[in-house]
C-alpha cells in the first residue's frame, strides 16, 4: 500500500503537475543547507511568482535562515568561538528557463534583490571554565541590509533543485561575553531542494 502511494505521488510530481505557462501564478516551497564562511546552517523560503512568459517569471520571495559561522577551535590554548546568525529576507526575484516546451527538464538562471534583517551574536570561551552569561544586551540590535542574490539550477516536473549566492554587506556582530560590537561578513551560499504548485504546463499539447 505504501509503495502504491509513493508511486502516485511521483506521478503527480513528474507528470500531472507540469509548469509553466504565460499568465499563470506559481507558489514554491524550498528548503536547504546554508554554507557561510567557516560554518553551516539551514534555511527555507516561500516563493510566489507570475509567469510573464512561458519561460520567464517575476515574483517575491520570503526567506528565513539560521546558521553558525566563523567557528574556531584552538585545542592547544583551550579556546573556542562561533557566531550565531539569524536572518530573514524579502526579495523581488525572477528566473529565466532554458525550455522550449518539449521537456519536463528545465534548467534556469535567475536572481533577485531586497532587504535582509540580520542578527549576529558571537561567543568566545577560553580555558576550562564556562563564564557566566551576560545580562545586559542593550548594545545589541539587528541590522537591515539591502542585498542581491544570484541563482541557478533545474526543475524536473514540479521538483526544483538549485544553488544560490546571497551577496550581503557586512554588519554588526555582538560579542555576548564582553558586550562589545564588531563587524562580520554575511554572504553565504545555499543549496536547496523544493517543489511548487500551479504555473501551467511545460509540455505543449
Amino acid at each position: 500500500m505504501k509503495k502504491a502511494i509513493y508511486v502516485m505521488l511521483l506521478l503527480a510530481l513528474f507528470a500531472g503537475l507540469r509548469a509553466q505557462q504565460q499568465g499563470k501564478v506559481r507558489v514554491g516551497f524550498n528548503g536547504g543547507v546554508d554554507v557561510p564562511g567557516g560554518g553551516v546552517g539551514l534555511g527555507g523560503d516561500l516563493d510566489i511568482r507570475y509567469n510573464l512568459q512561458d519561460n520567464l517569471n517575476l515574483g517575491i520571495k520570503f526567506a528565513g535562515d539560521v546558521m553558525m559561522k566563523d567557528m574556531y577551535v584552538d585545542k592547544i590554548n583551550l579556546e573556542a568561538s562561533a557566531t550565531g546568525t539569524a536572518m530573514s529576507s524579502t526579495m523581488v526575484t525572477g528566473d529565466y528557463y532554458f525550455n522550449e516546451g518539449v521537456s519536463l527538464f528545465a534548467p534556469f538562471v535567475g536572481g533577485g534583490m531586497g532587504f535582509y534583517k540580520i542578527a549576529n551574536l558571537r561567543t568566545t570561551v577560553s580555558g576550562v571554565q564556562i563564564p557566566d552569561p551576560p545580562t545586559d544586551f542593550s548594545a545589541f540590535s539587528a541590522s537591515y541590509k539591502f542585498a542581491v542574490l544570484l541563482r541557478g539550477g533545474f526543475e524536473l516536473g514540479h521538483v526544483r533543485l538549485g544553488v544560490e549566492y546571497n551577496i550581503i554587506p557586512k554588519s554588526n556582530v555582538y560579542e555576548v561575553l564582553d558586550g562589545s560590537v564588531g563587524i562580520t561578513s554575511n554572504s553565504f551560499v545555499k543549496f536547496s531542494l523544493g517543489f511548487y504548485l500551479g504555473g501551467g504546463k511545460w509540455l505543449k499539447q
